[in-house]
This record gives structure tokens, C-alpha cells and sequence, in this order.
């Protein structure tokens, strides 16, 4: 199963704010990437905009020609992201966003990306982006909600982003209540600073012990503590009778991409 660590990995996210605060460095690098992909200057990146940037890319990345973009061929590709890494000690965290980007895109597992993976991976993320849909998207969500960005901005963050795991016992007949509830929660939760993404999940299982799992990323811990103790304040959440939940915050220390190199 095709995972992502770094940003909108758990792409369920609907938030208007950035999740990320850009530093001047890594602002310098985005708007860079932004103005160079908006062709008319209007502020906003159009979906075949991007497609046009996405064709020119690969063509670029395409060293020998054949029609295929290889690891390889994809990391030397770069945008200014490989300087900063360097500069910032962050060369193994870029590269661990790289290696999960392409890994998400190459659909088949075949190690290459055709022009159709490309296409239909960009479209996908495009559209995750575009959250209100009028087809084109702003300098926030394109630094915060297109895969490719936001995971190098993720790695080369100062900050170092946290991962929420919060299981639920669910009592029998609540579980509709319990799932509005956490509706409840996300929205008010997505409009916090530091918010990136969320994802709930439901067992397969009808006699598992946790019916719900909630796995969020958060930029840091101290945005989410900010950000739940205002839900607790202004949120207003009914509590569902019986529910039983466990929260707590993780740091990712290995990965599959620890084990092998592409």
C-alpha cells in the first residue's frame, strides 16, 4: 500500500490556512516555483498550467529519452530545494520526501514514471488542492496541498511535524454520533495554525476493539496543544455516551525507505 509521511500524505484535508509557515528561505524558493509555473501572472495556478509545467518537466527530467522518468533522473531534477537541504543539514529528510513522492506516483511499482503516471498523479493532486473547485489554486494551497511541494516543504521545515494516533473504543449504536463528533472536531481543528491534515478510519473488523482510529499531522506539538485546548474553550462538542479514546503524538524514526535504496 502506497503511503506519504510528509504533508497531505493523509489527504482528507479541507483547510483554507497554510498548515505550514514558510520561512524567508523556504518563501523564496516557493514563490520561485509558484511564478514560474503561473505563466499569465495572474496569482493563481491553473490546472493546465500546471499540465503544460508538468510536460515541460518531464522532458526535462527524461535524460536518455525514453519516454520514462527514473529516480535517479527525478532527484536530480530540482528547483532550488537541493541547496537549501544542504545548507540546512536536511539532505536525508529531502530525500525521504523525494523517494515517497515518486513511490506514491509510480502506480505500477515498475520504478519508472511514464507521462500517463505523471498525468493522472498531478491531476489527482490538483484537484486535493483545489479544495473550493474553481479550477485553479492560490500560492497557499499550492505550497501547502500539491503533493510535490508541500512534502519538500515538510522536509525542509524547520519545524519538525508531529503525527496524531487517537483511537476509539465505540460504544454499540454510537457510531454515527461518535463519526459526527469527529467531524465536528476536524472542522473546527482545520482552521488552526499548524493543522496540515486528518484521516479517520474505520475497522473492517465488526468485533475490533477500536472501531475508529484518527490519524493526524500537525506541524508541531505545540500547534496542536494550542489547537485543542481552543476546541475545548469555543467548540462546543456534545460528548458521545460511553466513547472511550486514547490520543497520542508520534515522530516517525524509521520508514520503509531505511531498508533500500532506489
Amino acid at each position: 500500500m502506497k503511503t506519504l509521511t510528509f504533508a497531505l500524505a493523509l489527504a482528507l484535508a479541507a483547510a483554507t490556512t497554510s498548515a505550514l509557515a514558510l520561512d524567508p528561505e523556504l518563501e523564496t524558493v516557493n514563490r520561485t516555483a509558484f511564478e514560474t509555473v503561473d505563466a499569465n501572472g495572474d496569482g493563481r495556478v491553473s490546472r493546465r498550467e500546471i499540465d503544460h509545467y508538468r510536460e515541460l518537466v518531464m522532458l526535462s527530467q527524461d535524460a536518455n529519452d525514453d519516454g520514462v522518468v527514473t529516480f535517479e533522473e527525478y532527484s536530480a531534477w530540482d528547483m532550488g530545494w537541493r541547496q537549501l537541504g544542504e545548507a540546512r543539514g536536511k539532505l536525508d529528510r529531502l530525500k525521504a520526501a523525494r523517494t515517497e513522492v515518486f513511490d506514491f506516483w509510480d502506480k505500477d511499482d515498475d520504478g519508472r514514471l511514464s507521462a500517463a503516471e505523471q498525468l493522472m498523479s498531478q491531476t489527482v493532486d490538483f484537484y486535493a488542492a483545489d479544495t473550493d473547485r474553481d479550477h485553479a489554486i492560490d500560492f497557499t494551497a499550492f505550497t501547502t496541498r500539491l503533493r510535490i511541494i508541500a512534502a519538500m516543504n515538510e522536509a525542509l521545515s524547520e519545524s519538525e511535524a508531529v503525527t496524531l494516533i487517537n483511537v476509539f473504543e465505540v460504544p454499540a449504536g454510537k457510531l454515527d454520533e461518535t463519526v459526527a463528533m469527529w467531524e465536528r472536531a476536524r472542522d473546527f481543528l482545520q482552521t488552526r495554525p499548524g493543522y496540515i491534515s486528518t484521516a479517520l478510519h474505520r475497522s473492517i473488523l465488526p468485533d475490533a476493539r477500536f472501531q475508529l482510529v484518527n490519524i493526524a499531522l500537525w506541524q508541531d506539538a505545540e500547534s496542536f496543544a494550542n489547537a485543542t485546548a481552543a476546541m475545548g474553550r469555543e467548540a462546543g462538542l456534545p460528548p458521545v455516551e460511553g466513547l472511550a479514546f486514547n490520543a497520542a503524538l508520534y515522530r516517525i524514526i524509521r520508514t520503509d525507505g531505511d531498508c533500500h535504496e532506489h
